[in-house]
């Protein structure tokens, strides 16, 4: 659904200039205090290095689908009314009537932090004709205008730049419960190689005032997992040995090789996850502790007294990690965590084993409410 909304909005941008289509790009359809805006990035308006300092109206060609697939509709541009080479933004009034009143209502923010989930649609050189949806997150706060968010999830920019071009002049929205906000302007990927996935963004703050868009101060508290950090902090600990104590638990031969490289993931766990504020890491930990103790008790059920092979502990850590990564998407929806990757929640269910909050045995099982 919220993909769709962010759809509707989205705008595609070419520039005809000299006979031919000389550039594209997206941009983003608001409406402001009294008219409609096209928002996006200074070079999908004036061309790369400013090629086109004197572009008029006539020569910006702004198109939109009112739904996957539908037919592109011009929107007449009016006049140009602000711009930043700098900072790479431009704001364009143009001639666009919300007829049946369904346009949706979009605020502004500059309220938002490192790791919050970033939401932009836009349309990609290599398939002008259909907008597509990426899931980022937050990876720094405002600095000298701009941020920068990251590609999450299975989302990639396989192609380097390259697969980016296009998507620049893109809005970024972050959704907090029913409103849209948006947070910033897509400006350019990091690296010829897009390193990371990383994307520049311009912030909204220039361009609130400009246009009048609503602004939000204050997003929801209600998306914070209170309740899981409190009763993570409330778990009384009944099994004391570390990660390698309780594989030697069950298996005594258990191979120095297949050991070492449970330190060594253990230990570079330690490092990413020191990243996770404590309040957010505990919240995600007491989810994977509830949810894996179900599995650990059918584990338990089905092998109590047996010596455990060195696959059968490989396969238990991996249905941890599978019911962790299943557990925290379902909570998601409810409450707002940090991106973890397959690789990531792996290294938090290893540092829960060795914290004491989960095994591979029966004396792992903890009384639960």
């Amino acid at each position: 659904m919220n993909e769709d909304v962010i759809n509707k909005l989205c705008v595609r941008i070419t520039l005809h200039v000299g006979g031919k289509d000389v550039s594209y790009g997206s941009g983003i359809l608001v409406k402001g205090k009294d008219y409609f805006y096209v928002v996006t990035a200074h070079h999908c308006i004036y061309g790369d290095k400013n090629a086109y300092p004197n572009i008029q109206p006539d020569q910006i060609i702004f198109q939109r689908q009112r739904a996957f697939n539908a037919p592109f509709k011009d929107i007449e541009v009016l006049e140009i009314i602000g711009s930043d080479l700098k900072d790479d933004w431009a704001v364009i009034k143009v001639n666009h009537v919300d007829n049946d009143g369904t346009h949706p209502h979009v605020l502004a923010t500059v309220n938002f932090q490192r790791n919050d989930k970033i939401i932009f649609s836009g349309f990609q050189f290599a398939n002008k004709n259909e907008s597509r949806s990426f899931n980022s997150t937050v990876q720094n706060g405002i600095a000298s205008g701009e941020f920068r968010i990251t590609l999450a999830d299975k989302d990639t920019f396989k192609a380097g730049r390259d697969d980016a071009k296009g998507l620049s002049g893109s809005g970024a929205f972050l959704i907090d419960g029913e409103k849209y906000l948006l947070t910033g302007i897509l400006k350019n990927v990091k690296g010829d190689e897009a390193l990371n996935d990383d994307i520049k963004c311009c912030c909204m703050e220039k361009i609130i005032p400009l246009i009048g868009l609503e602004l939000c101060e204050i997003l929801s508290a209600a998306t914070i997992d209170n309740f899981g950090t409190k009763k993570f902090s409330e778990i009384i600990i009944t099994d004391k040995r570390n990660l390698m104590e309780k594989i030697l638990a069950v298996n005594a031969d258990f191979s120095a090789r297949m050991m070492k490289r449970y330190r060594q993931q253990l230990a570079f766990g330690k490092d990413e996850l020191d990243v996770i504020p404590e309040r957010e890491m505990s919240a995600i930990k007491y989810r994977l502790f509830i949810k894996c103790q179900e599995v650990l008790d059918d584990f338990v059920a089905e092998n109590h007294g047996k010596v455990l092979t060195e696959k059968q502990i490989e396969d238990l850590i991996k249905d941890f990690t599978h019911s962790g990564i299943e557990i925290i998407d379902i909570k998601s929806k409810r409450y707002n965590y940090p991106i973890i990757d397959d690789d990531l929640m792996r290294k938090i269910i290893l540092d829960l084993i060795n914290e004491c909050y989960l095994s591979f045995d029966k004396d792992g099982l903890y009384a639960t409410e």
